[in-house]
């Protein structure tokens, strides 16, 4: 995330509060990603100290490697710490993000297989949606979409009503939707 984006997010909400709840969810995102920084910048520096520290302690006979546990272990604590970090503050961030945004029901019009996998090495696709609104040109968005499992989004897919929520009323503005539901479901994922 870079800085500008924050403003950016603040200037399309529509009230003091969500605006104070993106700062806030922004102000996290950014600390978790410090932490990250310096987490990976600690494990990366415990690698040659952890090998002078070995060749030292081979060489004087010293038998303390929990030292090393120490070493390796706080290194890959603080990465974990500031993975889960993010993990947590993602989707609230993205919740604050669209808080105030409208709700549309556009239909899906094309299922992208993307090149990378996720994390787990599942599949990651991009939904391709389209959305028409009275008197104004048609929405178009993109929803990135994570299989979770080694199945997913399909062709068949083409053509499925889905519900998301967008900020502007922009027909171009791509990234502009958080998925928000299948019109089918009675009930409300935000409210």
């Amino acid at each position: 995330m870079t800085w500008g984006q924050t403003d950016a997010w603040m200037s399309r909400a529509r009230t003091p509060e969500t605006r104070a709840r993106i700062r806030r969810w922004s102000r996290v995102e950014q600390v978790s990603g410090w932490i990250l920084l310096i987490g990976t910048v600690a494990f990366v520096a415990s690698v040659p100290v952890g090998i002078g520290l070995a060749i030292w302690f081979w060489t004087a006979g010293v038998d303390r490697f929990d030292v090393f546990a120490w070493l390796y272990g706080s290194g890959v604590g603080v990465l974990l710490i500031a993975v889960g970090l993010d993990a947590w503050v993602g989707p609230r961030l993205a919740e604050a993000r669209f808080a105030d945004g409208r709700c549309t029901v556009g239909t899906i019009e094309e299922v992208v297989e993307l090149p990378g996998p996720d994390a787990d090495g599942n599949p990651t696709y991009d939904l391709v949606v389209r959305a028409e609104l009275p008197g104004r040109p048609a929405l178009r968005r993109t929803l990135g979409w994570g299989s979770g499992d080694s199945s997913g989004p399909d062709d068949r897919w083409a053509g499925r009503a889905i519900r998301f929520r967008h900020n502007t009323l922009d027909p171009d503005d791509e990234h502009d939707a958080l998925f928000d539901g299948w019109p089918d479901d009675r009930q409300e994922s935000y409210r």
